[in-house]
């Protein structure tokens, strides 16, 4: 992380309490979307995930693209029915050799609120969360702020138990994973074939999760990722948007190392990269990279 923009966080830290969205907050997947349609976890906890990906290729050659991740999250969970948190995003985008009008330091805020209501007949969860979502130089001043910049998520789920072994899952969710902003269907089967294994089957993500130990768990995990944010150039003239759409492949291991604190290391493969900007000159490009190695670590603090 920058000087600047690490010296910008303590300030914010010491000082206010928005500095607060920037601390270690939930169990933060290797995503650089807010992942609202995933089921939030049912204890409150803090955390903090870093991940780096190697640089990758622009098609024709024409440059490189590195990227690099950092998500913050907090969860309160409130008896069994009420859950809400806040988070940040931060994403280092470097697109080598072309000038987007951005600096590449790219910020989403959010607050998340979800009710989960629960029945015999099954469950139904909203989740809504507001965000902002914009370059640093932009975050820096909060009067450059437009409606552009606003993030509106929202998921509605229902859920209903088909056996002991076996739910079922499906909804609407409206983020920015394909990139743009897209309201989409949501379904899943999860199924418990053993004690030690779950598979869990579906749009837009499915994972398989197995079970080694008390204290060590490994699973494999399939989603879309992306995001999209307002941008403004170094001398705040020129606006724009950066869009950025991929799938990420990630195989994850959880260290439980006791109840409260859990490390999380990861290795994943992100492919199908696309990427919208606007550059310097007013132009604007589309383009795609090759495949990209990434590796993640997370530390989750359970309360």
């Amino acid at each position: 992380m920058p000087d600047a923009n690490y010296s910008l966080l303590l300030k914010l830290v010491r000082n206010s309490f928005a500095g607060l969205c920037l601390l270690p907050f939930c169990v933060s997947s290797s995503l650089a979307s807010v992942d609202i349609c995933r089921q939030p976890a049912a204890y409150s906890h803090l955390s903090i995930a870093h991940i780096k990906q190697q640089k990758s290729s622009i098609e024709k050659n024409i440059g490189e693209i590195d990227q690099e991740n950092s998500n913050f999250d907090l969860q309160f969970r409130l008896r069994k029915d009420w859950s809400f948190g806040a988070g940040h995003r931060y994403s280092i985008l470097n697109v080598d050799p072309l000038e987007p009008q951005t600096n590449g330091h790219l910020h989403t805020y959010f607050l998340a609120l979800h009710k989960q209501s629960r029945s015999d007949h099954g469950s139904v969860r909203f989740s809504i969360a507001p965000g902002l979502s914009a370059s640093s130089n932009v975050a820096r001043k909060p009067g450059e702020y437009k409606a552009d910049a606003l993030q509106v998520l929202v998921a509605l789920i229902w859920g209903r138990q088909l056996s002991d072994r076996m739910n079922l899952r499906y909804g609407i969710c409206g983020d920015h994973r394909f990139g743009s902003y897209e309201i989409y269907p949501s379904v899943g089967i999860e199924l418990q074939p053993g004690a030690d294994w779950t598979i869990d089957l579906g749009f837009p993500a499915s994972q398989l999760i197995r079970r080694i130990s008390g204290k060590l768990t490994s699973s494999l995990r399939i989603a879309p990722d992306g995001n999209e944010w307002y941008v403004r150039d170094e001398g705040l003239e020129k606006q724009s948007r950066v869009i950025y759409e991929a799938w990420s492949l990630e195989w994850d291991v959880d260290w439980q190392v006791h109840k409260h604190l859990m490390i999380t290391a990861g290795v994943g493969r992100q492919f199908r990269n696309r990427y919208e900007v606007t550059l310097l000159d007013d132009s604007r490009v589309r383009l795609r990279s090759d495949p990209a190695t990434r590796i993640s670590v997370a530390v989750a603090w359970r309360f």
